[in-house]
């Protein structure tokens, strides 16, 4: 079959005429649109992801609570972090949760971002699990995964009845879902006039490693404070009379 026929018609079917015609208007209507759409925008390189350790405060819960917090899988904002340390200690009628995690997200001008948020001192992130969401409150980026504490000895004093007093020893341990905050070393017993017993016990609380120096619960142990030691036995309130340095 010839390419054009006698009536200038290709193969036979279309006539070239027509045909240019056709072809012409395709082309105006693809520049037509490209003027419309214009340029397509060039991609933009994400910035590479790193991941960075963030201290959070979780606030103070009820025990039971508190106890949820446990190191594995979470939500920190909308981003997926793992915990991978967490602290507590008593704070009032509560206990105060203090949590590591390892966050994936993205160096902007030198500060950490989440989702496009700063990752600093003070910043609040949900922090998120399928057994709890708490405001995170954010006091340290960068470090290690562990949480750094430190043994504080104090000297506490206070009157109790003869029962807590002769069940008080020398071993016994003050645990929050598990974790030892503070163990008695040495404990000294007086009577007085009235059938009571000024009890005094030296005592190692385990304190979280701060820039300002130990804290437990939400502050320094210092003389004056008056700190709670509870077992399965027994509960006393004491006053500190002297902290060891």
């Amino acid at each position: 079959m010839e390419l054009l026929d006698e009536h200038g018609r290709v193969f036979g079917v279309v006539n070239i005429i027509d045909l240019l015609v056709v072809l012409f208007v395709v082309a105006v209507a693809v520049a037509g649109v490209a003027l419309v759409v214009g340029p397509g925008e060039p991609s933009e390189p994400s910035e590479p992801q790193v991941t960075q350790t963030v201290t959070v405060g979780l606030g103070t819960h009820p025990p039971d609570g508190a106890a949820l917090v446990e190191p594995g899988t979470a939500e920190f904002g909308e981003a997926n972090a793992t915990i991978t340390d967490v602290y507590r200690t008593p704070n009032g009628d509560g206990v105060r949760v203090v949590a590591n995690l390892r966050v994936q997200g993205q160096m902007d001008s030198n500060v950490f971002t989440v989702g496009g948020a700063p990752v600093r001192y003070g910043s609040v992130f949900s922090v998120a699990t399928p057994e709890y969401q708490h405001d995170g409150n954010v006091i340290g980026v960068g470090g290690n995964d562990s949480i750094s504490t430190t043994p504080v000895t104090a000297t506490l004093t206070t009157t109790v009845s003869p029962a807590i007093a002769d069940a008080v020893e020398p071993g016994d341990e003050y645990r929050l879902a598990g974790q030892p905050v503070a163990t008695i070393r040495d404990v000294t017993r007086n009577r007085t006039e009235d059938d009571r017993v000024q009890l005094t016990v030296r005592a190692e609380f385990v304190a979280r490693t701060t820039a300002s120096g130990p804290v437990y619960g939400d502050a320094p142990i210092r003389i004056g404070r008056e700190l709670t030691i509870a077992t399965n036995r027994y509960q006393f309130t004491g006053q500190v009379t002297d902290v060891e340095q």
